[in-house]
């Protein structure tokens, strides 16, 4: 992301408690907090121990929109400034506490932890999402702390600004891949943009040569064509075309992820005629998010993933659940990038569609072992609100033993236990896959957004 994430520093204090020491900290706090990366930091010049202060301080703040307001508790402090500023401010907000010194003669020393203590009780009552780190100024923990809270309120503020273009709705039957558009766009932030599957084919078959040769281009540096079960005869370039279609469509339709309708009508000869794994795989690996099957929740899955970690997710099913490990797969939309070292991608015709080896185009390689976290974004039983399910576990070395895009996991959990969970608990049968443990901050940020997270491991 380009855009400077602004942080709002206020050093906050109780009157006659400042002294050279809390002085020195300060200082050595907003230094700590300008050098993180990517961060422009406003305020915190002077200790915040009354009223006027805060309110002088709260004017420039509202000039400067901050997307973020780190409150140091210094000391403890007045209990009516954080929340002025929250609400005012209507951003999310990390508590920092430190550790407690010795008393010197008996004396409580700083009482920051109170503070955070105090602040937090106001701030949870006022549904204003917030942060807490305990650490000392230039500790691990304060920058591991600092660096999950800017990128869960990053995160949170694409969802806020996220627009989702479903081409075709979702496959027919598929209820897993349903989306309430106003409960998205309510409880989270995405918009549905619906897109007909008719509009796309159309602006495929309207490319200019040129355009059609780069998108080839394009698509052959993802993977090549397998020698002998490649797509054939004007498959590849119907690969292509949809490719740039869909580009097309995003910059129409001012979205940045997608969800497609792959089948049944792409596949059609009637209409398109061919199967668009590949295309899904293309878009995914160049930064077009893409879930398959009109997936929509999938899809903000997906860019979660993605905007937490910087990485590529893997939108796929589980068709393994017992035994050791788990297989995470689909049929050939994978990002290339997510491929295993020292195996070929290769575009192949599809292992399934009218019985195998008639229609392209699919992108065919096992994923690279890792560790990994696995995701559903879904709707609670009867619709109310959001459901989160979180699983962990290890990517291992995967052969390609059944075609398509396989990853063999072994789970945290172990396959039983999380196997149990999915079927007794209803839920979707599409997952994100990314590499990395998300865990604290997809907590974090079910946690903000009020999202009910299960987390099996």
């Amino acid at each position: 992301m380009t855009k400077n994430f602004k942080i709002g520093y206020l050093p906050l204090t109780k009157a006659n408690w400042t002294n050279d020491t809390l002085e020195t900290a300060r200082k050595k706090a907003k230094l700590f907090l300008q050098n993180l990366p990517g961060v422009k930091v406003v305020g915190g010049d002077r200790m915040i121990d009354f009223e006027d202060k805060a309110i002088a301080e709260l004017d420039f703040f509202e000039k400067e929109r901050p997307d973020l307001i780190v409150a140091h508790f210094m000391t403890f402090s007045l209990g009516v400034i954080v929340p002025m500023f929250a609400q005012r401010l209507k951003v999310p907000v990390v508590l920092w506490s430190m550790k407690e010194p010795d008393p010197a003669g008996g004396r409580l020393q700083n009482n920051s932890f109170c503070a955070a203590n105090m602040n937090s009780h106001f701030l949870y009552r006022m549904h204003v999402p917030y942060f807490h780190i305990h650490a000392e100024v230039g500790s691990p923990q304060a920058d591991a702390g600092l660096e999950k809270a800017i990128r869960v309120t990053r995160t949170n503020n694409v969802l806020q600004r996220m627009r989702i273009g479903v081409i075709g709705g979702r496959v027919p039957g598929f209820f897993t891949s349903s989306c309430d558009e106003m409960l998205l766009r309510t409880k989270i932030g995405p918009e549905v943009k619906f897109i007909t599957e008719h509009e796309v084919i159309e602006a495929a078959r309207s490319l200019s040569a040129a355009e059609l040769s780069e998108a080839k281009k394009t698509i052959l540096s993802d993977a090549s064509v397998h020698p002998t079960d490649g797509p054939c005869g004007e498959q590849l370039d119907k690969s292509a075309a949809l490719y740039a279609a869909v580009l097309k469509m995003r910059d129409k339709f001012l979205v940045d992820t997608f969800a497609m309708r792959c089948w049944p009508e792409f596949i059609s000869s009637d209409l398109y005629g061919i199967a668009v794994c590949s295309t899904i795989g293309h878009l995914t690996n160049h930064g077009c998010l893409t879930a398959c099957e009109g997936d929509a929740y999938g899809a903000v899955m997906m860019r979660i993933e993605q905007e937490l970690t910087g990485k590529l997710p893997f939108f796929c099913d589980m068709i393994v659940m017992e035994g050791e490990s788990g297989v995470a797969w689909h049929c050939g939309a994978a990002p290339c990038k997510l491929c295993k070292d020292g195996f070929q991608p290769q575009l192949r015709r599809s292992a399934t569609i009218e019985g195998g080896g008639v229609k392209g185009v699919t992108d065919e390689f096992p994923l690279k072992p890792g560790r990994i976290t696995l995701a559903r974004l879904g709707e609670t039983r009867d619709g109310e609100k959001f459901r989160m399910l979180i699983a962990t576990g290890e990517g291992l070395d995967t052969d390609l033993f059944v075609r398509g895009n396989p990853l063999r996991i072994k789970f945290d959990a172990g396959c039983d236990k999380l196997r149990e969970v999915v079927i007794e608990q209803g839920w979707e049968h599409h997952y994100a896959l990314c590499y990395g443990d998300l865990v604290p901050a997809l907590l974090d940020l079910c946690r903000i957004l009020e999202i009910e997270a299960v987390v099996v491991r």
